[in-house]
């Protein structure tokens, strides 16, 4: 069976990871005002001080100066942008954090250049650029977030340089400074490891809370809040790659009647024994299962076709009748589903069923219509089968309903 391919159709294994990732990011931005006053403040004093002590460097330290407050800036800048309400997709997330990274290990960098380009005789100038280089250090903890290497590099390319000069200079004081500021940086890694245990920790927890909220107990799919979440993230993904997104509704035939004969005890049991079924046709990370209503699935199937779809629909419905539960007031003898099926491609219906320039913004509901008015067609024609509906293509349903509806009263 042939589905539309696309290099991001799939989300991550772990669906639940993005909006953590995403909580993180918002971190980091969140406090990026500590970013660019610690280094404003820090870069002020060191300049000051070196300003007085290295009367010939001015222009250098200038530069150095300008470089850090740019970066700092540009930082902050790229910070304000990020929008902690929106929802991002983990390839987005992903960049948001690798820039971060990528400015907060520069920013480090030019740091740790000072040691090397202003490194004083004295040792008193000596210690106030390490305890400098140590507070920008602190103030870039944040960044453990995002990654743990990239902070470990942070400390390398910030400390190293300026106790190798301590060692290279072969005064015992200086020595002694350059052994302190080794155990200091051990100590540093140490710390920033134990916060990142904390951090992975308490994401492991969130995921399982996520996890458990966004299951239904009974069935051990996704539940109806899960499913709203993800069809959005799925909509957006769609109309931004131009890709179809595919829906079946399903429904089990005469489930009250089962409930009635058997006891809701073996309605559970049913119910739990058709949710197994639906792993048959959502193999990909991107393929939803999960329980829309009381005897009502729904499988969100991205980038794949309506045909694709109705034929993974027609596969399902044979598998729950092949299951073989007795139901003695239906008329097939046994449990079966009557199922939905639609297809939609956001930015615009290019089913071809009307001319170009007359085509058509098509919106999340009329997926969800569509497919609830082919799940219609299936139970009025005579249940257990599938019926398919494509975006737009409405009336025959709608037409159907309203019959039913006149002849009810």
């Amino acid at each position: 069976m042939a589905r539309v391919e696309s290099d991001n159709a799939s989300l991550d294994a772990e669906a639940v990871v993005p909006s953590l990732i995403q909580g993180q990011i918002a971190y980091l931005y969140k406090n990026k005002m500590l970013g660019i006053w610690s280094n404003i403040l820090l870069s002020a004093i060191l300049l000051f001080f070196l300003w007085i002590h290295l009367p010939n460097q001015k222009l250098p330290l200038l530069i150095w100066f300008g470089l850090i407050l740019t970066l700092s800036i540009i930082r902050f800048l790229m910070g304000r942008t990020f929008e902690s309400e929106k929802e991002y997709t983990q390839q987005e997330l992903t960049g948001w954090a690798n820039r971060h990274v990528f400015f907060t290990t520069l920013i480090s960098t030019i740091w740790g250049l000072a040691g090397i380009v202003f490194f004083p005789n004295d040792l008193a100038h000596q210690a106030l650029i390490a305890f400098v280089l140590f507070s920008v250090l602190l103030a870039a903890i944040p960044t453990l977030a995002a990654s743990r290497i990239a902070y470990y590099l942070q400390i390398f390319v910030t400390l190293v340089p300026i106790i190798i000069l301590l060692f290279l200079h072969k005064g015992q004081s200086q020595s002694l400074l350059a052994l302190a500021m080794i155990v200091a940086s051990i100590t540093l890694m140490l710390i920033a490891n134990y916060i990142y245990q904390l951090l992975f920790e308490l994401q492991n927890t969130q995921v399982a809370l996520q996890d458990l909220a966004d299951t239904d107990q009974l069935t051990q799919v996704a539940n109806r809040r899960h499913f709203d979440r993800e069809f959005k993230v799925e909509w957006r993904r769609a109309m931004r790659e131009r890709t179809p997104i595919s829906l079946l509704l399903i429904d089990v035939d005469l489930f009250k009647k089962y409930n009635d004969t058997y006891g809701h005890q073996a309605g559970d049991v049913c119910l739990q024994k058709i949710a197994e079924c639906l792993s048959s046709i959502t193999h990909r990370p991107a393929d939803l299962a999960s329980r829309y209503g009381g005897e009502e699935f729904a499988v969100l199937l991205p980038v794949t076709k309506q045909k694709d779809a109705a034929m993974l629909a027609e596969r399902l419905r044979r598998k729950i009748e092949a299951l073989h539960i007795e139901h003695s007031e239906s008329s097939f003898g046994v449990v079966t589903v009557s199922i939905g099926v639609s297809c939609c491609e956001p930015a615009w219906d290019f089913s071809g069923n009307t001319p170009e320039e007359e085509q058509k913004v098509v919106f999340p509901a009329m997926l969800l219509t569509a497919a609830d008015n082919a799940l219609y067609v299936s139970k009025e024609q005579g249940r257990n089968q599938v019926s398919e509906q494509g975006c737009g293509d409405q009336k025959l349903s709608k037409i159907l309903q309203d019959q039913a509806e006149n002849s009810d009263r």
